[in-house]
Parts: C-alpha cells; structure tokens; sequence
C-alpha cells in the first residue's frame, strides 16, 4: 500500500457535491430542501451560505470545494445569469466536466431550458415539470448510487487490500451503535497506511450521516486550524471560529458530543494533534468510528487507543505483482527484464512505497545493463524518493532517539539487546521508543532489526552529516572505506583515538569496543594492544597461535569468537572477563586446553564443535577426575548441577567430542551435545517453572553418530527437570527404558528417540498433547507403541521386530499426515492407522507415507484405497509384479516411488496428477503406458534394463504439455551396450557447454531441449533421484545445469565373472521452458560434482546427442 497520488484521477475529494445556485431565488426553497435530503442520505455536501457576493472573482474557498467534489448540482434559477460569481463557477464547473473531473447535473428551477441561453452539452436536458419532494428525492437517489468509490487507491491496492479490509472491518465493529470505537493503523513510513484509511473511508463513510477525512495532519498545520478543518466539514459550516486550541477541543466535544460520525485523523505525528482532536472517545456520538493513522504507536496508547492494527511489508509474490503493475505502465516485462524485475521488487524489502518509487524511477530506462548498474547502486544507496519517506521519521526523533538509531542502523542490526547494551548505557527506554514508532523491531528472544531500507536512510545521514567524507564520519562500516581511511593517515588527523566502532580493523585504537579481523595473519596480537574497552573480539580464521601473553583487563568484554583459528593452542587467562557471555570455539582444531576460570563466568554460550585437540575439560570442581579414567575419555567432561551458580547462565552450548554427560537424570558417554534455554515466553507456566528452579532448557541434543551393537547404556532416570523442553533428541544412546515421566514435557513438540533399545514406551506418552513429531527410527527391539493420536510425523523407519499399528492413534479423531514405516520387515499390515469407513470424518487424511523394503505387508491395494488424500507414496523394493490396483484413485499423488520393484513388469492406470515417477533398478519392467493427459516433470527409469519401447517413450515425454514455471524437467532411460564409445571423449569431471540454437519469438515455442548420453561401466550404476539437479544463471547469456545423480556400484554385477566390457547407456532429456530464461541466452552448460573413483574417465563418459526446439 502506498499513499495516494496527487493527480487528479487519484486526489483525495472534500465532498460528494457542490451546490451551485443564486442565493436570492433558491436558498430558501429548493436549496435547504435538496441539501437536508442529500446530508441525510450521508451524502458529503458544500453548501455557500454567504449573503453577500462582492467582486468578480469567487473565494478561494469555494474554487477548492468545486475542485474536490464528485458532482456539480446547479440549481438555473430566474436570475442565475444575473450574477457574476455564479457564472464564474459555472464556468470552472465546465471547465473541470470537459477534463473529466467532475459530472455535472442541472436542475432548472422556476425556467424552461429553452429559455437558458447558450445551452450546450448537459444543459439541453428536458425540462421535466413534476413535484419538487419528488424531484429532490430522484435527484438525491440518483446521486447516492451513482456516486463512485474513493479514487484515492492506485493500482497497488489491488495486491492484499481486500486482506486488510476483512482485519479492519473486525476492528471497527460497524454493527456495535452504542459505543464509539477508536482504532489505531500503525506502521513504518511509507508501508501504506493511509491507503488502508482512504479504503475504509470509502467502503463505510457512507454508513454515517456526518464524516470527515482529515489528511496529512502532520503537515505543519497548528492545532487550531485542524480542529476548525474538522467541524467545517461535518457541521457544513464554513465559518466556524475559534480563538484557541482549548476553546476547539470544547467546540468538538460539544458540537459533536451527540453525532455519529466516521473520522479519518491521517498520519498523525504529535500527541497534541490526537488530544486536540479526538482525546477522548466521548467526544463523539454513540455508534462513532474514528480511524487514526500514524507511525508512532506511543501516541495512540497515550489517548487509550487499544483497537491498533499493525500492517505489514507485503510478501515477495506480492511485492512482484505491484512492481509488474507500475512499472512501464503495467505492461509485461521485455524479454530479458523478468529476472530484474524480481531483483528490483526484493530491494524494496516489501514497503510499497518503495516500490512504487523504484517502479517509477526505473521505467525511465530502457537498457538492461543501465538496470543492471542502477540496481547495483539501490543495492546500498537509499532511493530519493524513499529516503524523504523515511527521514522524516528520523527527523521527528529527539537527539538521543537519533544517536541509537544511527547506531543500529551502522552496527547492530540483527544483534541481541545485550549487546547493544553493552555498547549504549541506559539504552532500553530509547530502543522501546524507537520500536513504537516503527523504526525497528524487537524479537520475542530480544534481538532487534531494522528495515534495510531504514538501514539505507540512517547509513546515509551519517555520510551526509560528513559530506561524504568517510575520514569525517562518526562510524566506518564498509571495508573498503575503513581500509580507505586507515591507510591514509593524512585523512585521519587525530581522530583515530576516537574511532570506536570499526570493522575489519588494522588500527587498534585505546578506545576500540569493536573489532571483526577475519583471517588475521599474525600469530599474536601487539603487545600494546589494551583490551579493557572491548566489547567484542572477533578473530575468525585467524592464524594466531595465542591471543596474547599474560592476564590483560577484559572488564567490558561480552563475546569472543575464534572460529577456524586452527592453529590456537591455548587461550589466554580469562578471570578478568567478568561480563563474558559468548565463547566460541567452533573448530580450533589444534586447542589443548581451555583455562579452568571458564568455571566462574556467567556464560551464555559456550561452542567447542570440532576442538578435536581438547585432553580433558573440567567445566565444574565438584567431579572426580576418577571418572576420566573410569569412562576411557579423552576429551570432555561435563557435569551441570541441578543447582548452584556455577554456569547457570548457560542458554547455549555445543560440543563435540568423547563427552561424558551428567544432567539431572541423565547421565553417559555421547558424542555430541548442544542445549539452547529460554530467554523469553509468552508461556506462564514457563515463568513458574523456571521461577520454580527447573531447569530452563528449551531443546537437548544428546548424540551418539552411530548405533553399537554392544555398547555401554546411556542412563535415562526422569525427565522431570526438564519441563520446558519443546524439543528433544537423544539418539544412539542404546536407551533400555523411557520413564513413565516422559508425559511432564507438556510443552514437547518434536522428540526423535531413534537408535535405542527399548522393547515398549511408557503409555504415559499419549498425554504428550503439544507433540507433533516422533522418530524412532532404527529402534530395533522395538515391539509394539502406545497411543499417539496427537502426532503429525511418525517415523518407524528400522524398527525390524516391529509386528503391529494396532492402537496406535485410538478410535477416534486423528492427525496424522506423515508416516514413515521403511525397513520394518516384520509389519504384516497397515490396520492400526485405518479407519473402517473410508469416508469416517477426520480421519485417513494422511498425505505422505513411506512403506519401502515392507515385505511383509500384504492387502495393500485394499489398505492404500484408504488413504485418499495421498501426495506422496513410497513403494520401492516391494515384490508385486503390478502395482496396486488402488493407486488410479489417488487422485492428489505427485510423486510415486517404485524404485528397486525388481518383479514389477508392467506401469499402467497411473494417476493423472502423478508428476514424478521414479521406477530406477526394475529390472523387469517391460511396458509403461501413461494417458494421453499425463504430464511428468521428472521421471527416472535408470536400469530399467528390460524397458522396450523406449522412442515411444521418449515421444510421449516430449510431447506432454508442461509448466512454464518448472526450472526444467528431465528423464532418464537406460539400456547397456558392449558397443565402443570411442566418439564420448568428454569426462564427467569437465563441465561441458552447449551451443543452443537461436531462441526466435514464435507463438508455438515453449523451450528447448537437450539429449545427453551418459555412459558408465559396470558395476558402477547411476541413478536420478529427486534432488538430482539444480539450476541457475551466470550472466544473461549462460544457463547452468549441474546434473547429480547417484553413482553406486552394484554387488551383483561386482560377483559377475563375465568380463564382457558392459557399458550402461543412459539417455538423460532436459527440457527448459522459455518463460524462464532470457532471450540473450545462447549455451547451457552441463556439469556435476559427482565423486568418481579413479580412473575416472573410464568409469563415466558423457556426450550431447542432439539439442533441439519444443514447440506446442
């Protein structure tokens, strides 16, 4: 949404009609009777009540009435053409019908049209003789209907206005006549706020018999005037006076204490302009509705305003749809333009007004490359247009508003609070004003961001406040500009004792709070460097070998991240941060030790990932070294308390390693271990328990990487310390037994137990309510499963002694959409998840399901006709010679997995919505028949070795209508050959360029195509899975596919004696429809990342056969 234009087919109109008339014949007879009657209709109407017309030129006054209503009634009277102003305004009334600003209806009263001389156009209507009450009510019903809706949206309020309007229409509350209700629209500038007004103006104005749309009340107007704009409009009186600000508020109270009214107070920027206006919702008549836009909610909350509706940045589909309708006048994009249309639509970051700015700016130009560069610089340069949005924003902030602003919009957006306060003491009130005036916002978990365009603004205010000079700026940001004004000393002066915010610093400065050095190339910071001011040390990638030497100062220091810095051995001393809250550590592979004063820190973060040097870490004194030698570890011990101050500050932590863990009730050896807490909620039973002395984890990940077959237990006592959990893993640990308590986690919502060995789980589980997903993947002991009605994703993927479903989601309703039973050789039937009638509410609503290598299962035509809704089956390496009879009526299946089916021999009665086949490895398979509707974007026979008719195939494929939206579709077909490939001498290694014919604009050109053989020797096998491919741009003229599929080698061919020199022939088709690519376009390249074993090149060969047109 956007504000509305100012020209005149967009303007903002004052009334729905001027009165045009000669006050001595009319005034008082058809005048006061026609305006009582259209007034109480709700139709918004000027009336000039002056006694006297002096001179020869109308009032200013009555010129913008004309020039801001909808119709024009003039009431030709006797003496009408005896007056000069009254001519004059008929002559602007003409003037405005022939531009096609206003429709002009005549009424002649007391005279015949054949006696008004100089009739033209309008005037030569009939004279109709008939009873004035019934002439003044066609008249007023005739204007009533023919009035238009509000011109004042433009072509962007056709995206999401209608979204808006059903929200409000909730707010407002038409129908409540006994109270009056104040509603706030609340948003960032430029968001489209006061289009959102001019649509409920428009839609319900009409409802009330008195309204008024007070616009831009932030203009600069005093309070006075606005209040008299007020009145004027709704009392029809022009001449309302008021000798002060007090005397107005009393007027409003009184004059419209008793009305019903509709108001629109727009863009409102002062808390006087509200309380000057509308303070108090009894100032108005019952049933009133008064609409107050603005971009500070503080203002509203200061006049009780609770009904605020916030709006949004549109999304990026909707943010296209507006670019394509402004830009060029809405005419579709030229070829080569629909990726920088995309491109141009995502700078604007969603803000409406900016895209009409850019939408606008850019059709000034034709050539793509002046696109290209001027796309580049919105990049980082805010747009004029947008930046006069924006800044008056930060112009309406007081000084200290104006200094954190800046601060967030150079550095630290998208960073915690904590941070910042580090930086900016007694931060907090000014942040909270800026989040009420929309400037940034605040997360649930206490990071801010700013909108990028804001941060545009507020990054260019600061080079303007130093003309541009980045030795003059009070913040460096860019690199280029910091490396600019360090190595020039001359431009320096003596202001690098006062830098304190720098990025990629070289210069370390005494007062420096912040310094990022990716890649440091030394091995030791400077000896005189003095730390005591930082409040972030960020050497990632460095090559240091030690920080510093000896203990140094670090009383401000909040994060240090060293990630990468792989030949760091130790770290230095770290008892003097006491206000440390991150370490990282993540993959210094070469550190042996850490410093035992971590102990005594309040971290918040602790990350030792791939430190796979680490001897032994003690992060308490209260465990027994005995237990490093007890538990044959090498590297990590970790023990948190269920109680006491040591590292009960830790929110997040990740290790790696050979690590004993012992948490309340849980305790063993682990190969990884990461925890993140709660900062925040809006839960209240969370609040009491951490008050209550739980412990606060949000998510516990405790890992083994592979299951052990003899391995030793992982203890698993209670979880009863853990009520907060949302999230729970512990996977491999070789688990015996699930505790009863498992039902107390009532906030879990994803829990994955996979790799343990527990033959039941507790029945306590079904009271999980909140669980959505569950994994028990490669439980192998795993028997039978208690109810769980309640969960949307199972996985049972391994459970081989699994024999029964039977009970698992009860009798009644339930949720289940995603259901995963691979491997589970001893499943004999799917009864448990089916319900008796097909059609039972509720139930059978399952959408994915997963049921490979499920030998045992038999019935499974009859059980799959259950499951209707199916988008997604998996069936590979079951033993059916055809396919389930069932599958044609699953009319929603898009994608149908048959691969390794090796006694399958026949595909026919597919469902017609199926879009990807994969069938890779049915030896078998002999005939395929698809519809003549069919349409695949994938299809996969690879090693259907015993497939014929492949040309009628590839015809078929070729011939289907598809997707211009589809990046592209692709099938692959094999057959072997003892035949040379003498002529494929292009490794798989190489990517390899196509030459594509010249795209020409032809009505029936859909795309092109592309023939490749793939060749590769036994017993290695290729197979195209989903996933297989991706594809992009470089440039405007190549096209990039790179093909993945996956090479294998085959046991079976492995144990083969015959040392015939097979090779597989793989016939790979990629079709690329034209709506996706530009017309500049002229190669493809073919390329893959495959991992070949040596020698590679005679492993895998491949070859273009032919390229070619696709046409309708």
């Amino acid at each position: 949404m956007a504000s509305s234009s100012s020209s005149s087919a967009t303007r903002l109109r004052h009334y729905d009609v001027f009165l045009s008339f000669r006050g001595v014949d009319t005034r008082q007879t058809i005048v006061s009777h026609l305006y009582v009657a259209l007034r109480n209709n709700g139709v918004l109407t000027f009336k000039d009540d002056r006694k006297l017309e002096i001179g020869d030129t109308i009032a200013d006054g009555l010129v913008k009435a004309i020039q801001t209503s909808w119709f024009a009634v003039v009431i030709l009277s006797e003496n009408y053409a005896t007056s000069t102003w009254c001519l004059e305004e008929l002559r602007l009334i003409m003037q405005l019908h022939s531009e096609e600003q206003i429709k002009v209806l005549p009424i002649f009263y007391g005279v015949k049209p054949s006696d008004v001389r100089y009739q033209e156009g309008s005037f030569a209507t009939a004279f109709q003789s008939v009873d004035e009450a019934d002439m003044i009510a066609e008249v007023v019903g005739g204007i009533s209907s023919r009035l238009p809706r509000m011109k004042s949206t433009d072509l962007i309020n056709l995206v999401g206005m209608e979204a808006h309007m059903m929200k409000m229409t909730l707010l407002l509350n038409i129908g409540c006549e006994d109270e009056v209700h104040m509603i706030g629209i609340w948003g960032m500038g430029g968001i489209g706020k006061s289009t959102i007004a001019k649509c409920l103006y428009d839609r319900f104005s009409r409802q009330f018999p008195a309204h008024c749309f007070l616009e831009n009340v932030s203009k600069g107007y005093d309070i006075k005037h606005l209040q008299k704009e007020l009145l004027s409009h709704i009392l029809y009186d022009e001449d309302v006076e008021l000798w002060s600000m007090e005397a107005g508020s009393q007027e409003i109270k009184e004059r419209l204490g008793h009305q019903k009214v509709f108001v629109v107070l727009d863009n409102v920027d002062k808390v006087e302009q509200l309380h000057g206006l509308a303070k108090d919702p009894s100032w108005f008549g019952p049933g009133s509705r008064i609409i107050i836009t603005t971009r500070d909610k503080g203002l509203l909350n200061s006049c009780g305003v609770n009904n605020i509706y916030e709006v949004k940045c549109l999304d990026d589909k909707d943010a296209l749809q507006v670019f394509k309708k402004l830009a060029f006048g809405g005419r579709p994009p030229s070829d080569g333009f629909e990726q920088l249309f995309i491109r141009a639509s995502r700078l604007a970051h969603g803000l409406p007004s900016a895209l009409v700015a850019f939408a606008s700016h850019l059709s000034a130009i034709v050539a793509i490359d002046e696109w290209e560069d001027e796309l580049a610089l919105l990049e980082t340069f805010p747009q004029k247009n947008v930046q006069e949005i924006l800044r008056a924003s930060y112009d309406g902030l007081d000084q200290y508003d104006k200094t954190v602003f800046l601060h967030v919009a150079c550095f630290f957006n998208g960073g915690h609070l904590r941070y910042i306060r580090a930086f900016l003491k007694n931060c907090d009130a000014r942040i909270n004003h800026l989040a009420a005036k929309c400037l940034v916002n605040i997360s649930i978990d206490g990071c801010i961001s700013m909108h990028i365009l804001l941060v545009q603004t507020g990054r260019e205010i600061v080079r303007q406040e130093s003309d541009w000079r980045p030795s003059k700026q009070r913040f460096l940001w860019d690199p280029t500009e910091i490396h600019y004004v360090l190595d020039s000393n001359t431009h320096l002066g003596g202001n690098v004792s006062n830098l304190q915010l720098i990025s990629d610093d070289y210069v370390l400065s005494r007062n420096l709070k912040l310094l990022h050095w990716d890649a440091y190339p030394l091995t030791i910071l400077p000896p005189i460097f003095r730390p005591h001011t930082i409040i972030e040390l960020s050497l990632r990638y460095s090559k240091l070998n030690s920080l510093w030497d000896g203990t140094k100062l670090l009383p401000n220091l909040r994060i240090l991240d060293v990630t990468g810095s792989r030949n760091l051995r130790e770290l230095p001393e770290l008892s003097t941060a006491v206000n440390l809250e991150e370490l990282i550590l993540e993959s210094c592979t070469s550190l042996v030790q850490i410093p035992e004063s971590i102990n005594r820190l309040y971290l918040r973060k602790l990350n030792m990932m791939y430190c796979d040097g680490l001897e032994g870490v003690i992060l308490v004194n209260d465990l027994q070294e005995a237990s490093l030698s007890r538990w044959g570890l090498k590297r990590i011990i970790l023990n948190l308390p269920h109680s006491g101050a040591t590292l009960s500050s830790l929110t997040d932590l990740a290790i790696q390693g050979k690590i004993f863990i012992k948490l309340s009730g849980l305790s063993g050896t682990g190969d990884h271990l990461s925890f993140s807490s709660v900062q925040k909620t809006a839960h209240q039973s969370v609040t009491h328990l951490l008050n209550s002395g739980f412990f606060g984890l949000k998510s516990l990940d405790i890992k083994r990487f592979s299951y052990r077959l003899d391995p030793v237990n992982f203890s698993c006592l209670s979880f009863a310390d853990f009520p907060c959990l949302t999230e729970l893993k512990l996977i491999n640990l070789n688990i015996e037994d699930i505790p009863e308590d498992i039902c107390q986690l009532q906030l879990l919502e994803t829990l994955d137990l996979g790799g343990n060995d527990f033959v039941y789980l507790p029945t306590s589980m079904g009271q999980l309510a909140m669980l959505k997903y569950l994994s028990l993947s490669n439980c192998r002991r795993l028997k039978a499963l208690p109810q769980l009605s309640q969960v949307e994703r199972l996985v049972l993927s391994g459970c081989v002694k699994l024999g029964s479903l039977m009970g698992i989601l009860g009798a009644g309703r339930y949720n289940l959409l995603d259901f995963c039973v691979e491997k589970c050789k001893s499943l004999g039937s799917l009864m448990g998840i089916l319900s008796v009638e097909k059609s039972a509410p509720g139930r059978n609503e399952l959408l994915e399901l997963s049921l490979e290598n499920c030998k045992s299962l038999v019935s499974l035509s009859e059980e799959l006709s259950h499951f209707t809704k199916l988008t997604y089956l998996d069936l590979s390496s079951l033993e059916f010679r055809r396919i389930p009879t069932s599958i044609r009526e699953l009319s929603f299946m898009r994608t149908l997995y048959l691969n390794n089916c090796n006694k399958i021999f026949s595909l026919t009665d597919l469902p017609e919505s199926l879009k990807y086949l994969y069938a890779h490895g049915c030896e078998s398979l002999e005939h395929v028949n698809f519809s003549s509707n069919h349409s695949f974007n994938h299809l996969d026979f690879s090693h259907c070795i015993s497939l014929e008719c492949i040309s009628d195939l590839v015809r078929d494929f070729m011939n289907e209508e598809y997707s211009q939206e589809a990046p592209f579709r692709l099938v692959c077909i094999t057959k072997y050959s003892i035949a040379s490939t003498n002529n494929m001498r292009t490794s798989w290694r190489e990517p390899m360029r196509i030459k594509l014919p010249k795209i020409k604009a032809a009505p029936k050109l859909v795309g092109f195509f592309v023939q490749i053989m793939v060749v590769c020797e036994k017993p290695f096998h290729l197979q195209f899975p989903a996933f297989s491919y991706n594809w992009d741009c470089e440039g405007s003229r190549l096209y990039r596919i790179n093909l993945k599929p996956n090479l294998y080698q085959s046991s079976e061919m492995m144990e083969d004696n015959n040392n015939r020199p097979y090779k597989w022939h793989h016939l790979v088709i990629v079709q690329i429809p034209t709506g996706i690519i530009s017309a500049e376009i002229d190669e493809v390249q073919f390329e893959s990342h495959i991992q070949v074993p040596e020698p590679g090149d005679e492993i895998i060969l491949c070859g273009v056969e032919h390229v070619g047109f696709v046409l309708k």
